[in-house]
């Protein structure tokens, strides 16, 4: 909610929906404060505040919670999230496992179940399996359906090479058009909505933070590469929704061809899919990672990054050579838009998170332009593996609670 002085801005001249959905992210970013400095930070006045206050109140989304210290008075009662009565679900769907999360208002997760991912199964059979498996959950937390305000689906983009790793060739072919949320929506009796893994786990990272002041990328790893902008507290989509789609700059115009029409595509020499490709078609690499014929992609890269650990040379011979590609797009994208943060997430970090952040942040302190200019840091998600999950339910909570910077 600061802008970049420092300062709340003014929410004078807003309608009542504007105005209660600002104050609202207020109490969020804050997690607990007092009607009196809510209406100090929001330059409304104290009646306004009462107003607004009583509403989300009556609609269950705001409790009162203890006191603040006095400061002569009488104690400000503080107010905060509802995070016993509401409740958001975020579901990611991959390949490999999908995961389903149970979120309170603000943002923490309450509850999770994995089971089985996507693989070759057609998307109708893994819609339903999803349905049971959240109908399961929602009954082992007592949770009843009024109390979902909503659920948001997590998935790739149209990310897959069509001469590459088949597995994910045909998991993206066969979802990309298949309408998960509608058929979600009707097997549950839920609102369903549907979003890029790489957007959800960027606005987890803003929920959770609770820091609008910073506009800050999030690089999705999965079984591709994704990047989520958040600017100015909103998902930055481009003109045709499709912005953070880093998998396609090109790294090397030497590389393999990507679907995409163009040749080292980011996504076709250091993607964790490029990678197992890589492995499964090396027989030294195979021996190395100890691959059978039996081997899935999950194990494939895990394996892999358990070699890395180990110094096995030629897994690390891979990596620094993926991680070289990886880092380098960061630190353009850096340059290009003047960030401050970049977090990483997704499973493609699971093991590896903290040998890819070494990689950026020395390549970051390399570069001149970014080391003048102002520090950028790079973290791991709070969400580890999970952060598309989490992220997914805090699409739900910001487009509900807070939709006065929620960008369709």
């Amino acid at each position: 909610m600061s802008d970049p002085t420092g300062r709340s801005p003014r929410l004078k001249g807003r309608s009542f929906a504007e105005t209660r959905s600002a104050v609202l992210d207020l109490i969020r970013s804050e997690g607990a404060i007092s009607r009196t400095d809510l209406a100090r930070r929001s330059a409304l006045t104290e009646k306004t505040i009462s107003v607004v206050v009583k509403s989300l109140m009556e609609s269950g989304v705001v409790i009162e919670s203890g006191f603040a210290q006095s400061t002569g008075g009488k104690r400000p009662i503080l107010l905060r999230l509802n995070d016993q009565q509401l409740y958001a679900v975020g579901i990611s769907v991959h390949p490999v496992r999908c995961v389903l999360v149970v979120c309170g208002l603000d943002g923490t997760a309450l509850a999770r179940s994995e089971i089985r991912g996507g693989g070759t199964d057609e998307p109708v059979a893994v819609v339903k399996r999803i349905s049971a498996a959240l109908s399961r959950l929602l009954k082992r937390l007592g949770i009843t359906k009024d109390s979902v305000i909503g659920v948001c689906v997590a998935m790739g983009g149209r990310r897959a090479s069509h001469d590459r790793w088949q597995p994910e060739t045909s998991f993206a072919d066969a979802w990309e058009p298949y309408p998960a949320d509608v058929e979600l929506a009707k097997l549950t009796g839920l609102a369903v909505m549907r979003e890029n893994d790489a957007n959800c786990a960027a606005l987890g990272e803003f929920w959770t933070t609770g820091n609008a002041s910073q506009d800050f990328a999030t690089l999705y790893m999965a079984h591709g590469i994704g990047c989520g902008f958040i600017i100015n507290g909103s998902i930055y989509r481009g003109a045709s929704g499709n912005a953070g789609e880093i998998g396609h700059v090109q790294a090397d115009p030497q590389g393999p061809p990507c679907w995409c029409g163009r040749r080292g595509c980011l996504e076709t020499v250091a993607s964790p899919a490029a990678i197992a490709d890589q492995i499964v078609r090396s027989p030294e690499l195979a021996r190395a990672c100890g691959l059978t014929i039996e081997t899935d992609f999950g194990d494939i890269y895990r394996r892999f990054g358990e070699c890395v650990k180990s110094g096995v040379p030629e897994a690390m011979d891979v990596f620094e050579v993926a991680a070289g590609y990886l880092a380098t797009a960061v630190v353009d994208l850096v340059i290009t838009l003047d960030l401050d943060r970049v977090t990483l997430a997704g499973p493609g970090f699971a093991q590896l998170g903290e040998e890819y952040q070494r990689t950026i942040d020395r390549r970051l302190t390399e570069s001149a332009f970014v080391r003048d200019v102002h520090p950028t840091s790079v973290r791991l998600a709070a969400g580890g593996v999970d952060a598309s999950a989490l992220g997914a339910a805090s699409v739900v909570l910001h487009r509900e609670l807070t939709p006065h910077h929620y960008a369709l």
